[in-house]
């Protein structure tokens, strides 16, 4: 039950901080805060599909996780990308 509270959260929050980056994005142009959004996109994605395995039930445990882990794959990238872009 907790768990699912912290989804929601997980899922409001980075709608919240992908919004401001974009608004962030638009101001300055800056490709490294375009990769930061990128990142939060991502975050949004994955709370989409804990949200849809949560009220749906579509996937398998072993899809989920898969699901997960790619999305993290991606996160963490944009994220080293955006640190080490000059």
């Amino acid at each position: 039950m907790l768990e699912n509270f912290l989804y929601a959260f997980i899922l409001v929050f980075s709608v919240a901080l992908a919004t401001i980056s974009v608004i962030s994005l638009r101001r300055t142009r800056s490709p490294k805060i375009a990769l930061v959004t990128a990142a939060f996109s991502l975050f949004v994605a994955k709370g989409v599909l804990f949200s849809l395995q949560l009220f749906t039930n579509t996937l398998s445990e072993e899809g989920l996780w898969i699901g997960s882990g790619l999305l993290d794959i991606g996160i963490l990238g944009t994220i080293f990308l955006a640190t080490v872009k000059g």
